[in-house]
């Protein structure tokens, strides 16, 4: 859309107020509900917003101890640049408008500290290599039928988790039947965004629930998750409920989001698959399969950020503990797909429910373009199952400061991603690590502790 069009699309839409959304480094939304006359005025730029917004952490610490050469030394001001080709109407409140942006300098220069932004670096590297990729997620949350007030009050405790049985299980309509009212106002508010979706079920957790966000370009679907995420959020507020993405509420199952990605030409041809090749698998996707594996360890950081997502890494409870790979290996970090060209595809089982997706798919890809780059060996498959694997298999990072290390020793993720960036995120994780240990949460706890629920539960 035209800037010069926006004024006939409010006026169409019923449109005078918008909500801009940009994402921070931790996951959070953030933005300012703006007049439309504002909004337009604004336009390119975009509005002013206080340099900390993306410098603090998920409990709103500023980031003092480390710096950026684009931050702001004083906390002044950065910008919000809004993404009007995102815009649309809210469909529940009439007047209301939503626009995705992206954090700028003040200057307007892209700001590497950006999520969105650093995604839409990695496309351009993808593209410059002459491919383009589809990607899709599976969010899993819990769903309890009680408020967000009334939880913190009973300090997490015995929450009412959403479904007809207090047994794990999985699929089980009977749960879903209970969950059904709240993911109906869910899809139809989904669906007035304009948001895709294929399908939700009853997951393995009591109360817990997976929802598909239909496949697309990597910006657009990172875009539906935090829109998907928000949208969540508010109907369980509107319903008197409450929802969370936090990795492991529990010491049963925890919570991941899976991201699915394959490649195609720029002219939309997929490459991953042929037919002459054993398992279908192109030479192409050996070599990107390759740079996956190679910087598995690496990326474990960005896909599980948070103190309390390492809790969901143990042997046989779905999350993968090995750099391992294989055909419709679940057991496995990467599953494999290759049924036909169009659906041949790499799932990557590790990422957390509490992840940045912007930062999820720019590491994929930043890993995949090494794996090209280098023309890396592809390991062996692991055919059998990968839980347990002492000895052949190289072991995950489960520790929030393992994978620091991981990260910061990685041959090819800083070189794509930034060495800046890539330190100023290890950086954040360490300030993580240091909150935990310094505000309450208890070390030696096997259990969820009250400062992961005060940190995690309603905010990521």
């Amino acid at each position: 859309m035209a800037i010069e069009d926006l004024p006939d699309w409010f006026d169409r839409h019923h449109v005078d107020i918008i909500r801009t959304h940009a994402t921070t480094l931790d996951g959070p939304g953030v933005g300012k509900y703006i007049h439309r006359s504002k909004f337009y005025g604004s336009l390119p730029a975009g509005h002013a917003i206080a340099d900390t917004a993306i410098a603090i952490d998920i409990a709103g610490s500023p980031h003092l101890s480390h710096w950026h050469d684009q931050r702001v030394e004083n906390f002044g001001d950065i910008l919000v640049k809004p993404d009007i080709d995102t815009l649309i109407s809210d469909g529940t409140n009439p007047a209301l408008g939503h626009c995705i942006a992206d954090f700028t300098t003040a200057t307007g220069e892209e700001l590497r500290l950006c999520p969105r932004t650093q995604l839409k670096r990695m496309i351009r590297l993808l593209s410059a290599r002459g491919y383009c990729m589809k990607a899709a997620f599976e969010l899993e949350f819990y769903l309890f039928d009680e408020s967000f007030e009334d939880i913190k009050r009973k300090q997490y405790q015995q929450l009412r988790a959403v479904g007809a049985s207090e047994k794990p299980n999985m699929y089980l309509l009977k749960n879903a039947y209970h969950a059904a009212p709240f993911m109906t106002e869910v899809i139809k508010r989904l669906e007035w965004k304009g948001i895709g979706w294929e399908a939700w079920n009853d997951e393995a957790g009591v109360g817990q629930i997976e929802l598909n966000i239909n496949a697309g370009d990597p910006l657009t679907v990172c875009d539906n998750v935090v829109r998907t995420k928000q949208v969540l959020y508010e109907v369980a507020l509107d319903m008197d409920m409450a929802v969370t993405f936090m990795a492991a509420p529990s010491s049963l199952f925890g919570s991941g989001m899976h991201a699915h990605h394959s490649l195609t030409t720029i002219e939309g041809t997929p490459v991953f698959y042929d037919s002459d090749k054993p398992d279908n698998r192109s030479d192409l996707m050996n070599r990107w399969l390759a740079g996956q594996v190679a910087n598995l360890s690496g990326s474990v950081s960005f896909l599980s950020p948070t103190m309390n997502a390492y809790r969901r890494f143990r042997d046989y409870t779905a999350v993968p503990m090995t750099a391992t790979w294989s055909m419709d290996n679940r057991s496995t970090a990467l599953r494999l797909i290759s049924s036909s060209k169009s659906a041949t595809r790499i799932e990557n089982r590790i990422g957390a429910a509490d992840l940045n997706p912007y930062l999820a798919l720019a590491t994929t890809i930043a890993a995949g373009i090494a794996g090209l780059d280098n023309d890396l060996a592809l390991p062996d498959e692991t055919k059998k199952l990968a839980w347990g694997n002492a000895v052949t298999s190289e072991k995950l990072p489960t520790t929030i400061t393992t994978a620091i290390e991981a990260l910061e020793n990685n041959q090819h993720l800083p070189a794509y991603l930034g060495e800046d960036f890539t330190q100023y995120w290890a950086n954040t994780r360490r300030a993580e690590w240091l909150a935990f240990h310094t505000e309450g949460g208890d070390p030696e706890s096997k259990n969820v502790t009250e400062w992961e629920y005060e940190r995690y539960f309603r905010l990521v």
